[in-house]
């Protein structure tokens, strides 16, 4: 099964002010390298109004990144290890 893009995840309602403040990203890839970076949480998604790639912090009930997943194992790893010690 091929990995979900943006594309394919439900499309969120952005309003033509909130569009017109956030970055824009060409591709999702892109979008992806800069929210790896982040201290936060977030993911991409694809934009009804202008159809480029967007990021936004919320991710309850989203699919996640990769690289986001392996973040959150491993702290709570960390959380686990000290509540051990």
């Amino acid at each position: 099964m091929a990995p979900r893009s943006c594309a394919d995840t439900l499309a969120m309602r952005t309003k033509p002010g909130i569009c017109q403040r956030k970055k824009r990203f060409a591709s999702e890839e892109e979008a992806l390298r800069v929210a790896e970076k982040a201290p936060f949480p977030l993911r991409p998604y694809r934009c009804e109004l202008c159809g480029h790639i967007h990021l936004t912090g919320r991710t309850k009930g989203m699919k996640l990144p990769a690289f986001e997943i392996a973040r959150r194992r491993a702290a709570k790893a960390v959380r686990r290890e000290n509540a051990e010690a």
